[in-house]
């Protein structure tokens, strides 16, 4: 269901941990060995360029990254010659060897487990899936509300509006981006965002949303539950939890936010 073909880095120097810090929207310079983040780089206007999960160690900062691939790891070595950091790209079976004592990652082999958003357990490896009912895992990522890279598309939006403003919290320190989203945030200009869908009927990602006859958004993916009805997502404008759309000749419920959208409707 997520692609698991990630890139993996391998951060050391002096300034490693601070120069993360300054990069990323999660908390890096107090991680102790063996303890892990989970944060997203944007661009300096406020746009989503990939997500990560890293893992301190004594003398380094090992860093996966989940979505947005080798743009990430472009922007990241773009600044390093300004600090005390070297940046290694690591192969699997490095990884795996890395990733030996840590909160929710276990080496096996050429593979790394760990502890995924849904509290379920992953194995990570070259050509492996996440899970093996696709289905399944589709269901369980649109009820926690977790955006799709590609469907949601992650990479034209700011982290608010694609639903992952848990991972952008309001008392991180200073990173590309902070001030956009800083304003987004305190003064109200989220103009449309993502929201998880109950919707009657089958509907294809795309369909228009409506709101008293008048465009509020679309569809962006969906799946079919066993009594026919759809979890889905959509971008919608200024979303009211609780209301109803209209999606098409269906009905679409408007639901809570989801598992990594900490704003309210």
């Amino acid at each position: 269901m997520w692609s698991l073909d990630w890139n993996w880095l391998a951060f050391t120097g002096s300034e490693q941990r601070d120069y993360l810090e300054r990069m990323l929207t999660c908390s890096v310079a107090s991680l102790a060995p063996g303890e892990t983040a989970h944060g997203l780089l944007l661009s300096r206007t406020g746009r989503t360029l990939g997500e990560l999960w890293l893992l301190a160690d004594e003398d380094h900062t090992l860093a996966g990254i989940a979505s947005g691939s080798e743009p990430v790891v472009t922007e990241l070595e773009k600044f390093v010659l300004a600090a005390d950091v070297a940046i290694e790209r690591l192969g699997w079976a490095t990884v795996a060897e890395q990733a030996a004592v840590a909160d929710g990652w276990t080496p096996d082999g050429d593979t790394v487990r760990f502890r995924a958003l849904l509290g379920q357990s992953v194995t990570a490896g070259p050509g492996l899936s996440a899970d093996g009912e696709p289905q399944l895992a589709q269901l369980a990522r649109l009820a926690a509300g977790i955006p799709d890279w590609d469907a949601e598309g992650v990479a034209r939006r700011n982290p608010l509006e694609a639903g992952l403003s848990a991972l952008v919290p309001a008392e991180a320190g200073c990173y590309p981006g902070q001030e956009v989203v800083s304003k987004l945030r305190n003064m109200g200009g989220l103009r449309r965002r993502l929201t998880r869908l109950q919707i009657s009927a089958p509907v294809e990602a795309g369909t228009s949303l409506e709101r008293d006859g008048k465009p509020a958004g679309e569809v962006t993916s969906s799946a079919l539950q066993p009594d026919g009805s759809e979890l889905a997502l959509g971008i919608v404008k200024r979303p009211r939890e609780g209301e109803r759309l209209a999606a098409g000749a269906a009905d679409a419920l408007v639901l809570g936010p989801g598992l990594l959208d900490d704003l309210p409707f």
